[in-house]
């Protein structure tokens, strides 16, 4: 029976890897008038999300994906398969995407940095991004950023390893708060439960999780005097990818300009909500 058993879960091994696809570049794409593409993606609210591993994702970057599939099938005639493979965590997303071969795509709420480009490609921003400085609700309003090590006292700073929001808690650590201590987690979403869990933890997110935590009703808090709206999510490509002039037309005013498609908007609302899509303009006069 054990013999059976470890039979059928080798099978099921072996079954699972040859049905993974093999990603091709734009060149063979155009020759062959099809292709597949890999599309990695970690779990971002709004962004790039699913229940499970399994499951195929949903989101604004999942909905560019497939309208970008759709512009080069009726623009350049060539078929495109996508394969969706989820991450646990943005460093294993990261790590894999960098180091996959050429027709592979990394989706998410992913910050465009000088330091990544030097790591991947990055196609256009595809929206502004905001950042919130958040707590567990009963934690008293932060009145200046220079007060952090006054009235932050004690606590923790939760972060996801290998992000911005990291790089700027230890920046925040540096300037105002060298006693600081900070907890690295897995993922954001990660640190979003922590924060929500713990009176004495702080963070930086993306407005995609805080906006996830109003949706789920927890109790986090935003304190404004850490608003910050000057990144911009990219999707990324291995330095190896033939795929980025392509997506960049897609992106762009020469082309489409998908970003102010009314197939972008509706899907802006969609996960976003109209709450929150008013949240980032308002923001963006500000900055």
């Amino acid at each position: 029976m054990k013999v059976a058993l470890l039979f059928i879960a080798v099978l099921s091994f072996l079954v699972g890897k040859s049905n993974a696809q093999t990603p091709v570049s734009w060149a063979e794409a155009q020759k062959n008038k099809r292709a597949t593409i890999v599309v990695h993606y970690f779990q971002s609210p709004m962004f790039s999300y699913s229940s499970n591993m399994k499951e195929r994702p949903r989101g604004i970057c999942v909905d560019l994906m497939e309208n970008f599939a759709q512009y080069v099938k009726e623009k350049k005639g060539v078929e495109l398969q996508i394969e969706y493979r989820g991450f646990d965590g943005f460093s294993k997303f990261y790590e894999a995407t960098k180091n996959s071969p050429n027709g592979t795509f990394g989706i998410g709420s992913i910050t465009i940095t000088d330091a990544r480009k030097k790591e991947v490609k990055f196609s256009p921003a595809f929206i502004q991004s905001a950042n919130f400085l958040l707590t567990h609700s009963s934690v008293p309003t932060l009145r200046h950023m220079e007060l952090i090590a006054k009235e932050f006292k004690g606590m923790t700073a939760y972060t996801a390893k290998n992000t911005t929001n990291a790089a700027r808690l230890e920046a925040i650590k540096r300037q105002y708060m060298p006693e600081m201590n900070i907890q690295y987690l897995e993922s954001s979403l990660e640190v979003l439960r922590a924060i929500a869990q713990d009176p004495k933890g702080f963070t930086y997110l993306d407005f995609v999780y805080y906006n996830n935590a109003l949706k789920d009703n927890l109790p986090v808090k935003r304190h404004p005097v850490g608003d910050s709206a000057s990144e911009q999510f990219g999707l990324i490509m291995p330095l190896t990818s033939d795929w980025s002039a392509i997506i960049e037309e897609f992106l762009s005013a020469n082309g489409m300009n998908y970003c102010n498609s009314m197939q972008y908007k509706k899907s802006l609302n969609l996960h976003l909500g109209e709450s929150a899509v008013k949240l980032l303009e308002s923001l963006r006069q500000k900055n």
